[in-house]
């Protein structure tokens, strides 16, 4: 409370969690099946309405931003997306941080933008 700038970055992260559309249970309990207990999305067998999705045919460049602490989501979980996509053009973004720490947090928010605005840049 004695620290302006940390109340109000916790302030925003409570906001952040918070303030997010309502996921339908039975949506939940299909995505878990279908992504992470059959993982259909790397075995070519996901549809999204109703076409497959062939991570293959991803060939624009990828950056591909994670949390170096996500016990969520694991980094080696996100790393694995890199053979598995057809573009030859990957970058990997690790950053400070959690699963939500990685867009609120004070190590991330300096690192972040910077980064993300640098890789478009040189892509345009």
């Amino acid at each position: 409370m004695d620290d302006e700038k940390k109340l109000l970055n916790f302030l925003r992260m409570e906001k952040w969690l918070a303030d997010r559309p309502d996921h339908p249970g039975e949506a939940a309990k299909q995505w878990l099946k279908d992504l992470y207990q059959d993982n259909q999305l790397v075995k070519g067998e996901f549809k999204l309405g109703g076409r497959k999705v062939d991570l293959k045919k991803i060939t624009m460049p990828v950056l591909n931003v994670f949390a170096e602490e996500d016990h969520i989501i694991p980094p080696k979980s996100t790393q694995a997306l890199k053979p598995l996509i057809g573009t030859k053009d990957y970058t990997e973004l690790p950053l400070p941080g959690g699963h939500v720490g990685v867009f609120v947090s004070g190590k991330s928010q300096g690192i972040l933008g910077k980064n993300i605005y640098g890789w478009l840049k040189k892509k345009s």
